[in-house]
């Protein structure tokens, strides 16, 4: 009942055969009005989000955006009662196209819902190092659909915000700093304490070993071949710093181990050759 009393003809929905040329002014002043008051409105609101700790600039723009284009669409919707329009059926057709634009542009609000929850909870910023699934890249902006990060190799990979949220995010630049694993193989018989020795001063004072925390080494196993030693280092977080920084520490324990006489293990296997037992006896008996 209440969709049959809502005129379908157009000239119901509009009317502007009493429509003055006052209320054409009026109209207009009431959206003149309403744009003046969103541009104050978002002014004073950009002002005092700003101030508020710990909130994205990102989010704060889209409160004092949202709010502005609210402000106009009401200035909007009372002007046009005064050029003829009916605002019933308007609102209902506003309402089927907004429904249809949800539907259609699902992902895009999905994305776009996403962008603003990655700005509130603020898991990386611009900048940082960052690792999700199997892209690692420096973050270069987060807009409203994609998160853009550029990989080690130039490449610019753009995740969309939704996917974002769908995977961990390892962020490798929070802490300052990124650990470095290398594991050293010496032969068995070695004297273990000499060789954590050795390779502890080798890697102290290196340019891109970060002295606090302090470098780890210990010997954590035995395998076939080798007694395996770890050497953990800090260094800074980026990408080519731990490229240098394995570099360097490779280098340092071999020339440090190579010039105290320690050998590292390689794999090799004895093997025992003996003949069966009936060719033994064969050789007995002749």
């Amino acid at each position: 009942m209440y969709f049959q009393t809502i005129p379908i003809d157009v000239d119901d929905i509009v009317d502007t055969a009493h429509v003055t040329g006052s209320d054409i002014a009026t109209a207009v002043a009431i959206v003149v009005v309403a744009v003046l008051v969103a541009m104050i409105v978002r002014r004073l609101m950009r002002k005092w989000l700003l101030k508020i700790d710990g909130l994205p600039d990102a989010a704060a723009s889209a409160v004092w955006r949202s709010t502005g284009y609210l402000i106009v669409f009401t200035g909007v919707m009372l002007a046009l009662p005064w050029l003829g329009f009916q605002t019933q059926p308007v609102l209902l057709m506003m309402f089927f196209v907004a429904l249809l634009v949800v539907f259609a542009g699902r992902p895009l609000l999905e994305s776009f819902t996403a962008g603003i929850i990655l700005q509130v909870r603020s898991p990386f910023g611009v900048g940082d190092l960052i690792q999700h699934g199997d892209f690692v890249g420096i973050v270069e902006e987060t807009n409203a659909r994609t998160t853009v990060i550029i990989t080690p190799d130039g490449e610019t990979v753009a995740i969309t915000n939704a996917a974002m949220l769908s995977e961990p995010i390892t962020n490798l630049s929070a802490e300052g700093a990124r650990r470095t694993t290398v594991h050293v193989g010496v032969a068995y018989g070695t004297d273990l304490d000499t060789a954590v020795h050795v390779i502890t001063r080798a890697v102290e004072g290196l340019g891109t070993v970060l002295d606090e925390p302090p470098p780890a080494i210990g010997v954590v196993d035995y395998e076939d071949s080798a007694i395996r030693i770890r050497v953990w280092c800090w260094h800074l977080p980026s990408m080519m710093d731990e490229f240098v920084a394995r570099d360097q520490i490779i280098r340092s324990i071999d020339r440090s181990l190579a010039t105290a006489g320690i050998v590292i293990a390689f794999p090799q296997r004895d093997v025992w050759l003996r003949k069966p037992s009936s060719d033994i006896s064969c050789e007995e008996q002749s």
